[in-house]
């Protein structure tokens, strides 16, 4: 955790800006980019020696040759604890959401499915899900979003979140040990980011978690899985309004 370590705002700029760009773009930031399209009223020269102050931090890192950085997992655990802001979203999104759930309200199975398929769709990542009613099934839609990402390019790290996407009982144990996380009243959803991860398999992924209910009973976790390099902000308010959609069905 991040919680030791202390930036002055000129720092949390900088390393916003480091963050915010590589969530677009993919690429490393430099410090041109930086001053020309976030913090134009520093100079160059400023912004490399803030960068090589973060970089000592351990908070970005240089790849390969690169001129530019990009976060570590550190990096993004203190965006996403102290810098991240929540953006709701929008009406757009939440009708179809809406929409997508009273379809199926009739049926839970079906229910289950289309609110998988509304977190893939909407996140552009690998929703998982799991139903401990009766006995336990572990669902997932998406994982072909895996194959889009730069990221999983590498067929060892492609193949390493294949498997574990595969393995239910690893699926289980992540969304059961997440869910049994939120335990802080005013977060609802689990943020594990790279090696956070316990599992080997998820040391390259970001993993987004909440627990649902539906009429009030908890059934199971509902999740996004994707590399560490994801808008968290977006797919958690994602995953907490299917989650608060979900207890507000009836059947």
């Amino acid at each position: 955790m991040t919680h030791n370590i202390e930036l002055d705002d000129r720092k949390k700029g900088i390393l916003t800006a480091i963050v915010e760009d590589y969530l677009r773009t993919a690429e490393p930031v430099g410090s041109r980019t930086i001053g020309k399209d976030y913090i134009s009223e520093l100079s160059p020269a400023t912004i490399r020696n803030e960068m090589a102050d973060l970089e000592d931090a351990g908070l970005i890192m240089q790849p390969h040759t690169s001129a530019g950085r990009i976060p570590t997992d550190r990096g993004y655990r203190y965006y996403v604890d102290h810098l991240m802001k929540n953006k709701p979203l929008s009406q757009k999104e939440e009708d179809f959401i809406s929409q997508q759930l009273e379809e199926s309200r009739r049926d839970l199975e079906d229910l289950l499915h289309r609110s998988l398929k509304v977190v893939a769709h909407l996140t552009h990542y690998t929703a998982i899900m799991s139903n401990l009613t009766e006995h336990l099934r572990i669902y997932s839609s998406g994982v072909s979003n895996i194959l889009r990402q730069p990221e999983f390019n590498s067929v060892d790290r492609l193949s390493k979140i294949l498997r574990a996407l595969e393995a239910e009982e690893k699926i289980c144990q992540v969304l059961g040990e997440y869910t049994k996380e939120e335990d802080n009243e005013t977060e609802t959803t689990t943020i594990r980011i790279g090696t956070e991860n316990k599992l080997k398999e998820m040391q390259d992924c970001g993993v987004v978690v909440t627990h649902y209910e539906i009429k009030g009973k908890a059934i199971g976790g509902l999740g996004v899985i994707g590399p560490t390099r994801m808008p968290y902000t977006k797919i958690r308010q994602v995953v907490n309004y299917v989650s608060q959609k979900l207890n507000e069905i009836t059947f």
